[in-house]
């Protein structure tokens, strides 16, 4: 047998530990999760995050008692997967790639806070896969009241009350979740749960799925004041505090008390959802502007906590209307709103907290937001530019009003695609200004409603948005010849309400139009009638929008290099095509319902 040299030893073990060492590259898996770094949330493939989308929540009692339970919706899975599967049908015709769900865990929990398998967590399931499938990301927010409604589902027939039911009686106060120590205790246990759950549609935990882009700890968390804690049994628990720290019984004191309180539960749920090894940055909700006020030690904890993410709301034309706003419904889509954004950027008891150096070591997110009681075509974008301004990088509209029950609803809270047109076309103008706009871009102070750039627009004035790039054009009301931003040459994608140099559509139904080299996909969606005002109270009694899938109007495209002599049109329904005749020998146009057409050459 040779013998072996030194060298040529050496030269085996360098070779063997090569070898080791890239196998164990490829074992390690690559990162498929969201991160966040240095104060910003990034894509696994390290592009700095951007997602723009709606609260959707057909998994919530809420939802179901206060909505579909009013049209006559029965309370099983396949009615509201079917309900699911439209409703994310018509967000991702607005480019949406982004759902919310803040969970009510009386929905789904004993009172222990063990999962118990209901209508409500099999439809949460299915919402977080569909979502999944279509590319679209979740946010998930684990805790919150149940919003006023009891449990009510069919499976199991002796559902016991949960521990949030049981520990709030019915009454809407979140402030039990932070200093309940056996509520605290209780859903500890539902959160771990719920991560280490294998959702049956995905073969996979919810810990474990990449397109739940974060966890939020819990929704709009509310804190006892100092006069407020006195008549609970929560008082005791402080001045025991007080004399261990040698402090007293001072209002003084109690805000150092809850300092360390909400800093504590942070940091615990936070240790809590790590331990469970979940990797997605995690969220404090921090509520809406001037919560800071009187809670400013809060904010100081909430900025040096573990999370890597807090979240706000932003809703222009809460605070006009008269309280309580369900009765008293206001039309304020004529509303001007520009002092309002200007004072959400620049005041600090409203957003300008979250420009602080301790905030900026955070990533921003706004968990809700909304033009309240509101139809204008412009004010989204609006919100856009202020939330990049804000270092926004995920934003939710609360919320979208599902197809099933859209045409019975209005009131302060309400977009939909079929039953909004000219608020759904300004939301994907808002959506892709969101992804655009640099963040933490300068922010124009002076002109927060009236913006004209060589790729957006928004106006107040003219109540319209537009948005145009290389490959898009969407508008939200009709368009003037001289209006810019103009429609590239090399357009593929138009959304479209109205008029504008690329179409003519004489309906007030939203279209889209898909450009391919040798063909063009248009898609319109129903007309509307408006038979009860939008900004009404939403009570769901009757039609509000009358949808109309059935009268003709003229439709004509206005697309170099295509027209009449060299297209054929087809109508397309069932998969079958029908060809259809155009109305101008020298004009691309056609008489249209809504749905479906092709155009080929």
């Amino acid at each position: 047998m040779p013998k072996i040299t030194q060298v040529k030893w050496i030269s085996i073990l360098i070779l063997f530990s090569i070898l080791i060492a890239s196998c164990g590259e490829k074992e390690i898996p690559e990162n498929k999760f969201i991160y966040a770094k240095d104060g910003r949330l990034f894509f696994p493939d390290g592009k700095e995050l951007s997602l723009w989308g709606v609260n959707l929540q057909p998994c919530l009692s809420w939802e179901y008692n206060s909505l579909f339970k009013l049209i006559g919706v029965p309370l099983r899975a396949d009615s509201l997967k079917l309900a699911t599967d439209n409703a994310l049908d018509e967000i991702q015709k607005m480019n949406c790639d982004l759902i919310r769900c803040h969970l009510t865990p009386s929905d789904f929990t004993d009172n222990e806070g063990n999962l118990v398998e209901t209508v409500y967590l099999d439809i949460l399931d299915y919402m977080v896969a569909e979502a999944s499938n279509r590319g679209i990301y979740s946010y998930i927010t684990f805790l919150n009241t149940n919003m006023g409604f009891d449990i009510d589902v069919d499976e199991p027939k002796d559902h016991t009350p949960n521990f949030v039911e049981n520990s709030f009686g019915g009454k809407l106060d979140r402030k039990h979740l932070i200093e309940n120590e056996d509520i605290v205790n209780k859903s500890k246990n539902y959160i771990s749960q719920l991560l280490n759950r294998v959702n049956p549609y995905l073969k996979t935990s919810y810990k474990n799925t990449p397109a739940i882009a974060v966890w939020e700890i819990s929704n709009e968390p509310t804190y006892y004041s100092y006069k407020q804690v006195k008549e609970t049994p929560y008082y005791e628990e402080f001045k025991s505090w007080a004399l261990g720290q040698g402090l007293e019984d001072t209002e003084e004191d109690y805000a150092s008390y809850r300092y360390d309180l909400v800093l504590n539960y942070i940091n615990d749920m936070y240790d809590v959802i790590r331990e469970t090894g979940a990797v997605q940055p995690i969220v404090w909700n921090c509520n809406w502007n001037k919560m800071i006020n009187g809670h400013e030690e809060i904010f100081d904890a909430i900025g040096i906590s573990k999370v890597e993410v807090v979240s706000f709301c932003n809703y222009p034309g809460q605070s006009v209307c008269k309280k309580p706003y369900t009765k008293n419904p206001v039309d304020l889509s004529g509303y001007d709103f520009s002092s309002f954004l200007k004072n959400s950027y620049t005041k600090e008891d409203w957003y300008g907290w979250a420009l602080r150096p301790d905030f900026m070591k955070k990533a921003k997110v706004a968990y809700e937001f909304e033009i309240f009681y509101n139809q204008s075509a412009y004010l989204y974008p609006a919100q856009a530019s202020f939330f990049r301004a804000m270092g926004v990088q995920m934003a939710s509209m609360w919320h979208y009003s599902m197809p099933r029950y859209a045409p019975y609803r209005n009131g302060s809270h309400h977009l939909s695609l079929t039953s909004t047109p000219p608020k759904a076309a300004s939301y994907a103008v808002a959506g892709e200004l969101f992804r655009s706009l640099p963040l933490y871009h300068e922010y124009d102070t002076v002109s927060t409603t009236e913006k004209v750039t060589e790729n957006y627009m928004y106006s107040y004035e003219k109540n319209i948005s537009i948005y145009s790039s290389d490959e898009m054009y969407i508008h939200s009301g009709p368009v003037d010849d001289n209006e810019l931003p103009e429609p590239s040459g090399n357009v593929k994608k138009v959304i479209g309400f109205g008029n504008s140099p690329l179409a003519k559509y004489d309906g007030n139904g939203i279209y889209t139009i898909n450009i391919q080299d040798n063909s063009i996909e248009i898609e319109i969606e129903p007309n509307t009638e408006q038979l009860k005002p939008l900004w009404g109270k939403d009570f769901l009694v009757g039609l509000v929008t009358q949808l109309d899938y059935l009268t003709h109007h003229s439709f004509e495209l206005n697309l170099k290099g295509w027209d009449a002599s060299n297209s054929v049109i087809y109508r397309l329904e069932n998969d079958v095509k029908t060809k259809i005749e155009v109305l101008d020998n020298s004009l691309l146009s056609f008489q249209a319902i809504p749905g479906k057409y092709l155009i080929e050459k």
